[in-house]
């Protein structure tokens, strides 16, 4: 006898197969829907991954800031206990003498009677300066500080400022000869312009060519009757 077969399991048959025909149609056109719907997914899961990697890296930079400022505190307390220790061991090393000495060059600085301020020596004198082109003597005299030597200078500096005053007459006949010599050039400029060019209109140029072939035609007759 040959082998045996197994025997299947025979599910339960439907007896009727029914379709909603609302979710079938919702199927077949909302492909376009479920893909936006999945970008929106995407991007929304996208963004809180964005923000708590940037929750993240706040967090760490507080904490390095926070170490830092902690490191930074303790050296500065560091520091501060050892220049108090040396301090007060200098003080307890101090020499005795050092005051004895301060005291006494006190002393000696009040003993010193103050003299008032020197005078200068008189200044009355010549000096002569060379060069090789040039020869100049230079008086050094001491200063007068009396009412007639200020006014004497009052008195230089004002002619000074006159002579180098200009006459407004002059700067008058300046100013016309001035504007003259404006109007001239404004009034050659103005006759020296060149003319603008112009383009011809399309009657024109038709017009242009056959004044141009009426006189070559004219000189050719004129040709052939030589």
């Amino acid at each position: 006898m040959g082998p045996q077969f197994k025997k299947r399991k025979l599910a339960p048959r439907v007896d009727e197969i029914n379709f909603d025909t609302t979710a079938r149609h919702q199927f077949l056109t909302g492909f376009r829907r479920r893909k936006q719907q999945r970008v929106r997914q995407a991007q929304e899961i996208a963004e809180n991954k964005a923000r708590e990697a940037k929750r993240e890296d706040r967090r760490k930079i507080r904490e390095e800031r926070s170490a830092e400022l902690q490191l930074a505190l303790e050296e500065h307390r560091k520091q501060l206990k050892r220049m108090q220790e040396e301090n007060e061991s200098g003080d307890e090393h101090a020499n005795p003498s050092d005051e004895d000495n301060e005291e006494e060059e006190e002393e000696e600085e009040e003993e010193e009677e103050w003299s008032g301020i020197p005078e200068p020596p008189a200044v009355d004198y010549e000096a002569e300066y060379i060069d090789e082109d040039k020869y100049t003597t230079v008086t050094v005299e001491e200063m007068d500080p009396s009412k007639e030597s200020l006014l004497q200078s009052d008195d230089d500096t004002s002619d000074e400022k006159a002579a180098k005053q200009p006459d407004p007459t002059e700067k008058s006949d300046q100013s016309k000869k001035q504007t003259e010599k404006n109007k001239k050039k404004s009034s050659d400029s103005k006759t020296k312009r060149k003319k603008k060019f112009r383009y011809e209109s399309k009657e024109e140029r038709k017009i242009t060519r056959l004044k141009e072939r009426q006189s070559n035609r004219r000189k050719a007759q004129a040709r052939r009757e030589r």
